[in-house]
Formats: structure tokens, C-alpha cells, sequence
């Protein structure tokens, strides 16, 4: 009889040259009916199978067992399974003992058994059943194994989540040192693929070390005049297993300092394709988002340019006040945050040729360089016909108005011109008077001796710079001994989401109470109260008027 029907020539060959009479289950004319039948049932399945007989579960298994157990074949066949996987018996042993007990079959699913099975301690993971083999009169005489390596997919599914939550953090960082840091926490938790795993970026410093519990990645390449400045790839061979150097920025000239990626192979892997190309798109993430980082801190540089001197020109163009005599000016100016907005406000005190303080406050559309240029225009423009004339504030603005358009001014602005007035009847009460006129402007505030604090919204025409005909019209009202007024852009109040007329009475009870701070403390108290809100969009320009006592 054949015995051996269904294996391959090979393999036939190996089992005539098994001395099966010294084993355990002894020469195939002695085998019982169960082994016979359950041999002939393995022998001619494609899927690989084992049967593992008797109390030492000697071996027995088909051609697509051999490429799961490598090189442990052909000694495996007819020897006991605790001598051919050894290094495994702790954790299978204990399963096929309770299969050939009686206590029924069992099912492992991607189960990490590792094994020596091509000349080193593999990580393999196996999908098996171990089921009874029952004779006919109930006993159970060995053990059947049907088993599937899953040990690709395992860890091909490993390394797929690693890049994949890699390049959800490395889409977010915006610096070198952030890049490096939850880089390190994801990789140096796969000590499996990376037992040791570092990123060398030049010039940053380690704030914190980084936890890890594997092992430290050499610094440098042993191998002497090695330098990974010079190669983009470099793999050597150390006693402690191969270690992948892979440079980073491929921009960077050779032999200049370069980002680094150094990672440790683990020898319980072999170092295939599949897994240089698992360091590779490492390596191309980091790459990427380094080269990304880059971008953004190139965009930082010039943006912070911009920015210093878009508040440079805008410092130079808003000089000091005037302070004539019992009047006291107190001016501030805070940039937006974004450079983008940089540049229309505006702010300017001066004396008419009569004497009386002009104050002018406006805000240019449009921002940065070209604006803050724009609002000097502006600025200077409602000077020079203010002295020029001698006019009050809405025939001031008149005159800016047309002087935009004929000098081709193309831009439009808002602004508020006033002027404080006395005439000798009002110096012997006292008193002053604020004549005002506002172009489409957030109207001021007066604050009185006795903390009452007013929204002077009275008039109001358009913007400049849209109908260059627009009659504008003079307001004013007294200012009686220590009231103050309140001059200001839109950057102060102006929130997205919030009605303007609750960001104007969140502005005046801001003000309200306030009487006994003196222009310069009301300014800084209003900058705390007001921008400690959620951030503008807009820069801002404010202005406070004192009207101190005579006698001061």
C-alpha cells in the first residue's frame, strides 16, 4: 500500500527516510486505523496541517506545513513536538495537552508564537486549531493542527496604523521641535519594528528627554569616516544588529548638516523588502512635513519683516501730541496681531493758528505697507488744511474729501476731526467747548466730573473718499472742569459676532466710573478692559482728552 499518497516526491523521499520504528508511534505497519486515515487526510490537503500523536505529539504533516516551520524541516518529521518547538513549548504545549485530554478543540487567531525556524528567533503569528483525533471506540490518540501564518498581515497592519497616525501628527505640527517630539512618542512605542529610533535635527536642542523603553540609537555611524551628510541611505551592520541611517532633507547639500533618521532593525525580523520600504515612507513623512515646516517658517520670517516695519512706519507717522495748558493728550496705538492688518489707523494733536487743539482720529481701509503709506497721506492732509484754513472740523473734512479726490487718492476712510474751543467768557466760567464732525466714525465718549459716561452719536455723514461733495456737519458740546473724551477706531470695539451698538455700551460702562484716572491711566485701562475680549481683527488707535481745571 502507499502509504504516503498525496505528498510530493520530496517529501515521500523524507518520510521513507524516517526511522519511524524508533519513534513514538513506531513503524506505519503498526499504525492504528485513526493514524492511517487521519495521515492519508493531511497528506492530501493543500492547506497546511500537522497531526501531533500521541503523549509526545509526534510529528506528522504535508507539503504546506514545510514552508511554515523553515528550516526545522525535514528533522521535525516523527520527532515530539515539545523537542521541535522548543522555544514556543510554553505557550502551544499546554493547548495540545488539553486537545488530547478530552477538553475539546481549540481556536488561536493571530497569535504571536515565535519561532527559530531561519537561523534566528523569529516574531511570527499564526491563525491554528488544535482539534482531537477520536478512533472508533471514542479514544483520542493525537492531535490535528490546521494552521494559517498571518504573520504578514499582522505586521503589515502594524506598520500601515503607525504611518498612518504619523501623518496625522506630522499634518498639524508647525515647528522642527514639535515635528521631533510626537514624531518620537508614536515611533519609540513600536519597539517591535524600531526597537531604538531617533530623530537628529541640527541646531535644536532637547528641551525634555523623550521616554522610551527601548534601547538608544547610536550617534554616530561606527564604521570610521562615515558621515550621513554625504549619503542619502546608509545601513551598517553593529553588534548590536543593523542600524538605518536615512537622511531627511534631501535639499540640503551634501556634506552640509542634515536631518537624520536612525533607526535600530530588530532581530527578530528579517530585514526584507518589506521592511526597508516600511522605513523608506517613514523617512518620507518626516521628509515632507519637514519640508513643510520650512515653507512655514520661511512665511514667518518675511511676515514678522513686514510686520516690524509696517509698526516701524506707523510709530514714525504717529508723533507725540500737543499739550497746551490745561489740556491733557494721552494717545496709544497696539498693532493687530495678524501683520495682514497692519496700518490704516491713525491719531494726531495740533494746534490751529488761533491756538485751538485740533484732534483728528481716522482709519484708513485697506492694510500693510500700502495703507500705513495711505494713512500718512491722510494724516497729513487734515493738518495741513487744518492750519491751512484755520476751518472747524467739518470743513476740515470737506477739504480731505476733495483733496482725495483731486489728488487720486484712491481709498476710502473714516475719520473724526474736533476741535476745543474757548472763548474768554468760557475761560472765565471754566469751561470749554468740543466741536466735532465724524465721517462714518465710532463716535466718541464724554465722560463727566461725576463718572457719568456719554455715547456722543449725534450727526455722522458717509465715509470719505466715496462722495466728494458730502456737506458735513459741526456738533459739539461742553466740557465743563475734569471731563474727559474718548477718541478711537473701530479695532477697539469692533467683535465678529457681536452687535456694534453692545460693543459701543460695553465701550461706555467701560468708561463710566472711571473719572478719577487721568487721560494716560484711562487709556491703559481701556486697552486692559476692552482687548482682554476675544481677539480683534484690527489694530487699533485711541485717543483721551483731559480738560483739567484752570487751577490746576
Amino acid at each position: 500500500m502507499e502509504r504516503w499518497e498525496g505528498a510530493s516526491a520530496g517529501l515521500r523521499e523524507v518520510y521513507a527516510g524516517v526511522d519511524w520504528a524508533a519513534t513514538a508511534v513506531g513503524a506505519p505497519e503498526q499504525w492504528s486505523p485513526a493514524l492511517r486515515s487521519a495521515v492519508r487526510t493531511v497528506l492530501r490537503t493543500r492547506f497546511p496541517a500537522v497531526l501531533m500523536w500521541g503523549p509526545e505529539f509526534v510529528l506528522v504533516y504535508n507539503d504546506a506545513y514545510i514552508e511554515m516551520i523553515g528550516e526545522k524541516h525535514p528533522s521535525a518529521l516523527g520527532s515530539p513536538a515539545a523537542e521541535v518547538f522548543w522555544e514556543a513549548w510554553d505557550q502551544i504545549g499546554p493547548l495540545m495537552r488539553g486537545a488530547l485530554d478530552g477538553r475539546g478543540a481549540t481556536w488561536t487567531e493571530d497569535a504571536l508564537v515565535p519561532l527559530h525556524r531561519h537561523g534566528f528567533l523569529e516574531e511570527c503569528y499564526f491563525t491554528f486549531s488544535y482539534s482531537p483525533v477520536v478512533a472508533e471506540d471514542d479514544t483520542i490518540e493525537g492531535v490535528l493542527d490546521i494552521a494559517a501564518e498571518t504573520t504578514r498581515h499582522v505586521i503589515s497592519q502594524r506598520r500601515l496604523e503607525l504611518l498612518s497616525r504619523l501623518s496625522d501628527v506630522l499634518a498639524t505640527v508647525e515647528t522642527k521641535a514639535d515635528l521631533r517630539r510626537l514624531s518620537l512618542y508614536l515611533l519609540r512605542d513600536q519597539v517591535r519594528d524600531l526597537p531604538a529610533v531617533d530623530i537628529r535635527i541640527p541646531g535644536l536642542e532637547e528641551d525634555a528627554p523623550i521616554p522610551h523603553s527601548g534601547a538608544t540609537a547610536p550617534a554616530l555611524p561606527a564604521a570610521p569616516g562615515v558621515t550621513i551628510n554625504d549619503l542619502t541611505l546608509y545601513v551598517e551592520d553593529t553588534e548590536a544588529g543593523k542600524v538605518v541611517w536615512q537622511r531627511l532633507d534631501l535639499s540640503t547639500r551634501p556634506g552640509l548638516p542634515a536631518p537624520v533618521l536612525v533607526c535600530s532593525v530588530s532581530d527578530q525580523l528579517p530585514f526584507d523588502h518589506d521592511y526597508r520600504y516600511f522605513l523608506r515612507l517613514i523617512a518620507a513623512s518626516l521628509n515632507q512635513a519637514l519640508t513643510r515646516i520650512d515653507l512655514l517658517e520661511s512665511e514667518r520670517r518675511v511676515a514678522t519683516a513686514q510686520r516690524d516695519m509696517s509698526i516701524a512706519l506707523q510709530q514714525a507717522l504717529l508723533t507725540p501730541p500737543m499739550q497746551p495748558d490745561h489740556l491733557q493728550v494721552a494717545v496709544r496705538y497696539v498693532p493687530a496681531a495678524d501683520v495682514a492688518q497692519i496700518g490704516g489707523d491713525w491719531h494726531d494733536a495740533f494746534q490751529q493758528s488761533d491756538g485751538a487743539l485740533m484732534l483728528a482720529i481716522g482709519d484708513v481701509a485697506g492694510h500693510d505697507l500700502a495703507a500705513a503709506a495711505t494713512m500718512a497721506q491722510a494724516r497729513n492732509l487734515t493738518r495741513g488744511i487744518a492750519i491751512a484754513t484755520g476751518d472747524s472740523p467739518a470743513r476740515v473734512l470737506e477739504g480731505l474729501d476733495r483733496a482725495f479726490a483731486s489728488l487720486g487718492v484712491a481709498t476710502i476712510a473714516t475719520a473724526i476731526v474736533a476741535r476745543v474751543e474757548q472763548t474768554e467768557a468760557d475761560a472765565a466760567a471754566g469751561r470749554r467747548i468740543l466741536r466735532w464732525s465724524r465721517a462714518g466714525h465710532p463716535p466718541p465718549v464724554l465722560l463727566q466730573p461725576d463718572g457719568t459716561a456719554v455715547l456722543l452719536d449725534e450727526a455722522g455723514e458717509i465715509i470719505l473718499g466715496v462722495q466728494p461733495t458730502t456737506e458735513r456737519t459741526d456738533v459739539e458740546v461742553e466740557l465743563v472742569p475734569d471731563s474727559k473724551v474718548v477718541l478711537y477706531t473701530d479695532g477697539l470695539v469692533e467683535r465678529r459676532g457681536v452687535p456694534l451698538d453692545a460693543s459701543f455700551e460695553h465701550l461706555r460702562s467701560a468708561v463710566s466710573g472711571q473719572q478719577h484716572l487721568d487721560a494716560e491711566e484711562l487709556c491703559d485701562h481701556l486697552l486692559a478692559t476692552m482687548l482682554e475680549l476675544p481677539a480683534g481683527d484690527d489694530d487699533v488707535a485711541l485717543m483721551v482728552l483731559h480738560a483739567r481745571p484752570e487751577t490746576d
